[in-house]
């Protein structure tokens, strides 16, 4: 092993680099985790939308100083690892602290031709912890995360609950609840509700309420949130309400998603929030006032130039980027916004002046720029125009290209987690960052021959519903674009 592992390191470090070399298109993603062992590991990766990404480094930073500094100094050295050029970085994604705004800013600084996104994951997390932020909706989480603690760490009352659940059909299991991750939460609330007729069940029972022959009893301050009606009216609430965001993380999660896909299922999920808000019996009144404060000042937030403009040049909802919807900007600001980028990226008066004849053809579907698919991307690389006359095309790509999430990072941070415990396996991070880049090189392979072989290859689960075919939901765009006014 003390041969094979290096040889198999240094094929899959000349594999990565020969595929890095050609590829100008390419998101940079940096997020932290703190593993089994308390140690502080930032790691970060390299993609584009529809391939696989690729793992640049992990870096230790336990004992420093984790500033916006720092971040620059272990990007730099992330970059050198695989031997990727700042010239070949499209564009930079993070998660949204503070530490990570900074450095984001200080990169584009340095670095002028970046574009810098915040993880739209990462945003509509927050969204959901502001809602449920809400005093009476903090406590029903709590009783929820009390019950699913009692019932999953007692073997009798817990395989009670089981029995009785796979009786009446209830297939999803008990979810206990991930700290920060607060749609992992909601998805706690889903399960208890799923569970609500086979915890009654059970709490009506002698055996549950008093102890017979010595024999523990269920706790009593959990039989109260069971018994307790109103309890379950919040919990039916509180899902009703929170479930179209938890959808939209489940729907751009694949990697397929782009910027675009990510605006068009936040303006769906902002109006069907909307929809859900009006009072039903039993609502809590002022947890309906407090979410649409929250969700109309996270929405403009998360409204961004880029993401707008991406919307609109997915030629499947150019109009509903233009409509009289509250997301709406009009064709003077793409001008604007593309502009900016254009002078990011050093472009000539000659291409500009083209760019901008371009987004107002294309605004009105004149000249080449009639007909849409779902997949933008592919819709742009097809037209039938010639890139430099037509640099619209060339941007078009280029942001299409953008990854809006941090989900591959979580997804290395989730398989290096689970090779880890403090009795078993205490790696170092330079073997961690080896095994991670060779699960994901193997992992790669695998996509490939599954793909030659014509299987599925869509990863799915409880809150993962990505769809077979690349693009944004092609229905959806249309039921939007019915709902608003074309300006």
């Amino acid at each position: 092993m003390t041969k094979y592992l290096p040889g198999e390191e240094s094929r899959v470090l000349d594999s990565d680099i020969r595929r890095l070399a050609t590829r100008k298109n390419l998101t940079y993603i940096i997020d932290g985790w703190e593993d089994r062992l308390g140690r502080s590991v930032y790691g970060s990766i390299v993609s584009e939308v529809g391939h696989h990404p690729v793992i640049l480094g992990l870096e230790d930073m336990t004992g420093r100083r984790a500033n916006a500094d720092a971040m620059r100094d272990v990007s730099q050295v992330s970059l050198t690892k695989k031997s990727v050029d700042i010239s070949q970085i499209l564009c930079v994604c993070t998660d949204n602290p503070t530490t990570m705004r900074a450095f984001r800013r200080k990169w584009e600084t340095a670095h002028p031709h970046l574009l810098t996104i915040p993880c739209f994951m990462h945003g509509i997390n927050t969204i959901i912890g502001k809602v449920v932020a809400y005093p009476a909706m903090k406590r029903i989480a709590s009783q929820n995360a009390r019950i699913v603690s009692f019932f999953n760490s007692s073997h009798y009352w817990g395989g009670q609950v089981d029995m009785l659940a796979h009786e009446t059909g209830v297939k999803r299991s008990m979810k206990t609840n991930t700290e920060s991750r607060f749609y992992a939460l909601v998805l706690q609330c889903m399960s208890t509700r799923d569970h609500r007729d086979v915890l009654k069940r059970i709490a009506i029972r002698d055996d549950a309420q008093r102890s017979i022959r010595g024999l523990s009893p269920v706790n009593k301050d959990v039989l109260a949130f069971i018994m307790d009606s109103s309890h379950w009216l919040q919990n039916d609430q509180l899902i009703r309400i929170t479930r179209p965001l938890v959808d939209i993380i489940g729907n751009i999660e694949g990697r397929d998603a782009n910027l675009a896909d990510c605006m068009l299922e936040l303006i769906w999920a902002h109006r069907e929030v909307n929809r859900r808000l009006a009072y039903e019996e039993g609502d809590d009144i002022g947890f309906l006032s407090h979410t649409r404060r929250t969700l109309n000042d996270q929405f403009h937030a998360m409204n961004t130039d880029l993401h707008w403009f991406a919307l609109f040049l997915h030629p499947l909802c150019r109009r509903l980027a233009v409509s009289s919807a509250s997301h709406s900007r009009n064709i003077t600001a793409a001008v604007s916004i593309a502009l900016g980028i254009a002078y990011k990226w050093r472009w000539t008066k000659t291409q500009t002046q083209k760019l901008i004849t371009d987004i107002k053809n294309y605004g009105i579907v004149k000249d080449s720029f009639g007909g849409a698919k779902a997949d933008g991307k592919a819709w742009w690389e097809e037209l039938v125009v010639d890139a430099r006359e037509h640099p619209l095309k060339t941007m078009a790509v280029r942001i299409l290209t953008i990854v809006p999430h941090a989900a591959d990072v979580e997804r290395l941070f989730s398989s290096l987690g689970g090779i880890q415990s403090v009795r078993r396996s205490q790696l170092t991070i330079p073997h961690m960052e080896t095994l991670g880049a060779l699960r994901n090189y193997y992992n790669a392979e695998l996509h490939d021959l599954t793909v030659k072989m014509g299987k599925q290859t869509r990863r799915r689960h409880a809150h993962m519903h990505t769809r077979d075919e690349p693009g944004v939901d092609a229905a959806r765009a249309q039921e939007l674009l019915a709902s608003f006014v074309w300006t």
